[in-house]
């Protein structure tokens, strides 16, 4: 025994002395130093982003132009010398001075980032308070041949137009509309105003400072086919809408509402005047448990789906509408795993639905970590069975052990057996025969865009557009754009940028919108129409950042 412990002891020794001599591997210290991200907050909201930042030609000076009051329409005055910067450093970088407390902006602020290998980036934040000189909404009255008659304008960005028939007198029209609370203008709400000829309407912030735009009266030229000009219609923050951080998951339109899915446990679906964003009530939630998604079909009814992972019951309920009080169960389904997927496999992240499910139409569920979407079929306002169809998608992208990961969507363009449809997962978008459930085009997404997700199928003037939510710039997934294609010829998802048509498929890309970090990536997005189906309304959804509405017209540019 003395002779097997001294060879274990000379062993041991001989391995720790050789073991010591040994040179420790490098630590490679990174040389960048460039910030990704900044934001500004106030101390009662903690690590909500409020309002966001924009960087001088040379990106070395960081403006934030801060409202006069926050939420706006608010008493609430912002106090300069108690802001909150939060930002976004390489990992092994430091910025000094420190973040995250309330800092003074009334005057420049320097900051330097200082990267591992000690190079060092130097910037100037500068801080200002500013008034609000949007007009959010406007209006004329009139009197047309006896008959009082009303027109909502169309803003741009410096001109308020009112599409008028040729012929009518517009010459003494009642003018109204909303801006700020604490901004004034020069023509007093309700006066009479003379639209014959353009009028200047100047609104004027609490900071003194004005912006002119122009009223005018134009005749309403109607495209033959898809949609012209366009417009925010609102915007408003993870604050004003109640969010709570990462619960707000889903959109849907019914009517003249707009419901929100919130996935808290037990979820909540809350209802939105969808042409202000006010919140009018919550509906009839129908499960005990977690719900991710309450979607529309063409017709505005409404379909709430439970969440069910393996072995749960996927439960799906339909109403006529928003306000329905007694919803009714549609769908009861065990998920019993039917493709074997060794992954998640968890059913009702995200549900999609194509046609009206009071006549003929289509839902779809992708499975979690999978190739797998459950399909249902309603022909005649019937379910045709209980039990889904188990489709798999045969041309999957990027090669991902989680396969299509969590959130993919698989969009229905058809309510027909085997019907063609969208998909849309992290790696790709693309166009997929529904008969052999192969891609046949796929979108060219190259960067800022990292990731992407949501869905919608809209029908406006003739056009089929597809709507998609990009993340861009970083894999924060807290900053997002809205775009739309035109889909009309499907084959056109596979266009390169470069070709010169591009602009005429992709035919409109919105302004950043941003929030704090999304860990789960989610979002979605909506689409409803007014006037007769002469308007289109778009809701773009980031989780932890708000909700953006635009709205397109017929109406050429």
């Amino acid at each position: 025994m003395k002779k097997i412990f001294s060879f274990i002891f000379i062993a041991a020794t001989a391995a720790t002395t050789i073991s010591s001599c040994r040179k420790a591997d490098p630590v490679i210290r990174k040389s960048q130093n460039e910030m990704s991200d900044i934001y500004a907050t106030t101390p009662d909201k903690g690590r909500e982003r409020l309002f966001d930042a924009r960087y001088s030609a040379a990106k070395d000076t960081i403006y934030f132009d801060i409202p006069w009051f926050s939420p706006q329409d608010s008493d609430n005055e912002v106090d300069l010398s108690q802001i909150i910067l939060r930002a976004t450093i390489p990992s092994d970088a430091i910025i000094s001075p420190a973040l995250g407390s309330p800092m003074d902006l009334r005057n420049p602020v320097p900051l330097s980032i200082t990267a591992g290998d000690g190079s060092v980036a130097n910037y100037v934040v500068v801080g200002r308070k500013v008034g609000n000189t949007t007009v959010s909404a406007a209006a004329i009255e009139f009197n047309n041949n006896g008959t009082n008659e009303m027109v909502e304008a169309v803003i741009q960005e410096n001109e308020i137009l009112f599409y008028i028939l040729p012929g009518t007198d517009v010459s003494n029209a009642t003018f109204t509309y909303a801006i700020n609370r604490h901004s004034t203008a020069n023509i007093a709400y309700g006066s009479s105003i003379d639209l014959s000829s353009d009028v200047p309407f100047i609104v004027t912030g609490v900071d003194g400072v004005a912006k002119t735009y122009t009223l005018k009266a134009k005749e309403p030229i109607k495209l033959t086919y898809g949609a012209g000009i366009n417009r925010s219609l609102w915007n408003k923050s993870a604050s004003e809408l109640g969010f709570t951080d990462n619960m707000e998951v889903c959109l849907a339109v019914s009517g003249d509402h707009l419901i929100l899915t919130r996935r808290t446990n037990p979820s909540k679906y809350s209802v939105f005047n969808r042409f202000t964003g006010t919140y009018l009530q919550d509906m009839k939630y129908p499960f005990s448990g977690l719900s991710f998604q309450v979607v529309n079909d063409n017709e505005g009814h409404l379909l709430a789906a439970s969440w069910a992972p393996k072995n749960a019951s996927f439960i799906v309920y339909r109403y006529n509408d928003a306000l329905d009080a007694a919803p009714v169960k549609l769908i009861e389904w065990v998920n019993n795993n039917p493709a074997g997927i060794t992954g998640d496999g968890g059913v009702g992240r995200r549900v999609n639905v194509y046609g009206d499910i009071n006549g003929d139409a289509v839902i779809t569920a992708p499975a979690g970590q999978s190739d797998v979407i459950m399909r249902w079929r309603i022909v005649g306002g019937t379910l045709v069975s209980n039990t889904p169809e188990v489709v798999v998608y045969k041309s999957l992208a990027g090669g991902a052990a989680t396969k299509m990961g969590y959130y993919a969507e698989a969009q229905p363009v058809s309510a027909a057996a085997n019907g063609d449809y969208f998909i849309n997962y992290q790696f790709e978008v693309a166009y997929v025969n529904g008969a052999t459930n192969e891609r046949s085009a796929a979108l060219t997404l190259g960067w800022p865009v990292v990731f992407n997700m949501p869905t919608a199928y809209a029908s406006f003037n003739g056009a089929k557009y597809l709507a998609i939510v990009k993340y861009i710039d970083t894999y924060s997934l807290n900053k997002v754009q809205t775009s739309l294609y035109d889909v009309t010829s499907p084959s056109n998802l596979g266009m390169a940028p470069s070709n010169p048509a591009y602009p005429d498929f992709n035919i409109f890309n919105s302004g950043v919108q941003t929030g704090t970090t999304n860990g789960n990536g989610t979002a979605d997005i909506a689409v409803g129409y007014s006037n007769n189906g002469e308007r289109m309304q778009v809701y773009t959804l980031l989780t932890n950042g708000g909700v953006a509405a635009h709205e397109f017209t017929n109406y050429a540019k």
